[in-house]
């Protein structure tokens, strides 16, 4: 029985020991997976942040993307405003460009109007040859019977003097 004692003590030491060896091969095991599953975590954490900065990145890059589209529009608005002054303006200034060249052309009509009633008047007035007539001296023309009337000598002769007499006239 001895035998039976000393194999059934070896066999209850090898089963210890198998057993140990299972639980400290167990207890490794768990140790590497807990060494795991903590890289793991350490992973996921710096994947988890980066993906938060990257998101951030994005969310900032957007808000400055939708504030130079805003400034975009405001500038588009503000020079389509510029533009449309601009055309008002332009508009204005040439109804007004319009407007006189109606009253200078209204008052050239006007006055060629004028100038050809004048031109008709002046026409219908000149009947005959613009040429001038040659006419004698008042003295000249004075008949015979003027010098010879007794009413001259008699004018002389009450000291009245010779211009007194009577010129014929000037036809």
């Amino acid at each position: 029985m001895a035998k039976d004692n000393s194999l059934n003590w070896i066999l209850g030491i090898g089963s210890v020991l198998g057993a140990a060896a299972q639980v400290y091969s167990g207890y490794q095991a768990s140790q590497a997976a807990r060494q795991q599953a903590e890289a793991s975590r350490a992973q996921a954490a710096a994947t988890r942040e980066a993906a938060l900065r990257q998101v951030q990145q994005m969310q900032a890059e957007a808000s400055q993307r939708s504030q130079q589209f805003q400034q975009q529009i405001e500038q588009s608005r503000l020079q389509t405003t510029q533009a449309a002054e601009s055309a008002k303006m332009a508009q204005q200034t040439a109804m007004q460009q319009i407007a006189q060249q109606k009253s200078q052309s209204a008052l050239a009509i006007q006055q060629g109007q004028l100038q050809a009633a004048i031109q008709r008047q002046q026409g219908v007035s000149n009947v005959g040859s613009p040429v001038r007539r040659r006419v004698g001296t008042p003295a000249a023309l004075r008949t015979s019977l003027e010098i010879q009337s007794p009413l001259t000598a008699g004018a002389s002769g009450m000291g009245m003097g010779a211009s007194t007499a009577t010129g014929g006239l000037n036809v």
